[in-house]
């Protein structure tokens, strides 16, 4: 077991002091157990003290400072996110405790530990994730800095929390179908926004974000009244904006620590000329139409090029922009997903130009049959450093694979770096064909050395064979197009459906019988009731 000594006394010999509010008394838990489990031994006291308390800070309530000096160890939390995010950031940065993903959790030998004083706050105030890991891990959360649906617990230190749903919620405020948008200038469609907020905040005061968001079709109003408005400000996110404007002008007085959230999406996303969003407005800009192979900053990239333009126009009027990002092939939950080379490069940009939140939607649905553990973690990380160095970003990305995959964690890095090389030059979409990012016949002439990379990781996994095997349905979904197989594909199929992998967003699912001589893309789905 190791040995930690902070300014040369050994930390077993430390009380642990906390504040007297549920988050406080967690930290001094979580600081407890890390300690005896690096040590091995259990802490006895009575020559320095740990001193964990909040110093509340309203308008940084994530932040933390860290003082290390003789005797006495303090980490100062700014609210009771900040607390338990300033333990769980010391034990990350000096102790090496790392939660890769739910059930894996790595940590150092400790060591010595001398003089501190440093202090950190949060770029991006919101922070979500969507990928789906199996049953909740709030440890995996909270140690992450993921601040969304986290727990009710006052021990956890509270959440960002939405009213009811947090996106396309006319048909919650107006009744109008998902398939369908409703009027926006018609002044009762107003009032029923008014309301459906006022009472979220009546029967929740806990709850800081509400979203007034047009559903998820392109069909907006059309009425003389919307289409005069949206053709004078030259975008129809002209009649939504002062939907939204009039709701959180309604609220500002009674809820001001309230904001009001809504969709800069597909025919929203365009900056209106003359309505700005309010202060308590926030604007979620949404990447739908960009490319993910290639980073925003990169101006080459010309399908990006119209969406940092409206980024740009954005930041001009608002001070609080969320970005909605797509980091997943939603048509092909299975294969491989060529995006590793600009999620940092893109976590940057959006901290550059003014964002204060990120939500990277990705395999929300079910386990995944590719990265996406990988990729939750990383995102995660960047969402709460996102300025972090190239370096950084690699070592994380070795740090995860070795202790998610076992010994033969770099034949799989050889099939990530050579894969997201291999699709560099292509523009790609969120629901591209297999083939569209990476040809056939380029699999082909690899296709006997990815076998190799796939069979030495499983051979050297130990105990994280099922995590190797996993992952490696994205190479076999593949696999099956390039070198069709039929009982290859039989097994495949019976190995995804056992696993309760979904293949595609859509809420389909596969009949029970299929023609194996066809590639997996060519299977046919029936949709579930």
């Amino acid at each position: 077991m190791g040995n930690i000594l902070l300014c040369g006394l050994s930390a077993l010999k430390y009380d642990i002091k906390c504040g007297a509010s549920p988050a406080e008394e967690h930290a001094g838990e979580i600081m407890r157990r890390w300690i005896e489990t690096i040590t091995g031994e259990k802490m006895v006291g009575g020559e320095g003290v740990i001193d964990l308390h909040i110093e509340e800070d309203i308008n940084d309530v994530e932040g933390y400072s860290i003082r290390n000096a003789p005797e006495k160890l303090t980490i100062i939390g700014h609210g009771p996110r900040g607390i338990l995010y300033g333990v769980y950031g010391f034990l990350e940065k000096y102790l090496l405790v790392r939660h890769y993903a739910p059930g894996v959790t790595t940590w150092g030998e400790g060591g010595t530990i001398g003089e501190l004083d440093e202090s950190f706050s949060p770029i991006f105030e919101y922070r979500q994730d969507s990928f789906y890991l199996g049953e909740d891990d709030l440890e995996w959360r909270i140690a992450n800095r993921v601040n969304t649906h986290t727990s009710n617990d006052p021990r956890h230190g509270g959440y960002m929390k939405w009213a009811g749903k947090f996106v396309h919620t006319m048909e919650n405020i107006t009744g109008c179908p998902q398939s369908q948008q409703p009027c926006l200038s018609d002044p009762e469609v107003i009032q029923k926004a008014i309301q459906y907020t006022r009472d979220w905040l009546k029967k929740d005061p806990s709850i800081r974000l509400v979203s007034i968001s047009q559903n998820d079709n392109e069909k907006y109003c059309k009425c003389e009244r919307c289409a005069a408005i949206d053709a004078e400000e030259g975008s129809h996110m002209a009649t939504l904006l002062r939907l939204v404007n009039a709701v959180a002008a309604d609220i500002k007085d009674d809820y001001p620590e309230v904001a009001i959230e809504t969709l800069a999406y597909r025919y929203t996303r365009n900056v209106p000329k003359y309505t700005k969003p309010l202060p308590n407005v926030i604007i979620r800009l949404c990447s739908f139409e960009c490319c993910f192979t290639h980073p925003l900053s990169w101006d080459a990239c010309s399908r990006n090029r119209a969406y940092v333009k409206d980024l740009e126009e954005w930041n001009r009027v608002c001070d609080r922009i969320y970005i909605w990002d797509y980091v997943t092939n939603f048509a092909n939950y299975l294969a491989p997903y060529p995006n590793f080379n600009v999620l940092r490069d893109n976590m940057r940009f959006y901290a550059q130009h003014g964002v204060k939140g990120m939500y990277p939607e990705g395999n929300y649905q079910s386990f995944s049959g590719e990265f996406a553990e990988l990729r939750a973690y990383m995102l995660a990380k960047l969402a709460w450093e996102p300025m972090m160095a190239e370096s950084t970003y690699q070592l994380l990305i070795d740090g995860f694979l070795e202790a998610y995959y076992g010994k033969g964690w770099r034949n799989i890095r050889a099939f990530l770096d050579w894969f997201n090389g291999a699709a560099k030059a292509k523009h790609i979409n969120i629901y591209e064909r297999p083939f569209a990012t990476v040809p056939r016949e380029t699999y082909e002439v690899v296709y006997d050395a990815i076998e190799s990379w796939w069979d030495a990781a499983e051979r050297d996994a130990g105990d994280k064979l099922d995590n190797v095997k996993r992952s490696r349905l994205q190479w076999t979904y593949v696999s099956l197009m390039v070198r069709p197989d039929p009982e290859k594909a039989r097994a495949f199929y019976k190995d995804v459906n056992s696993r309760k992998i979904y293949w595609k967003e859509e809420q389909h699912s596969l009949p029970e019988e299929q023609d194996f001589t066809k590639n997996p893309a060519e299977w046919s789905f029936k949709r579930l009731q």
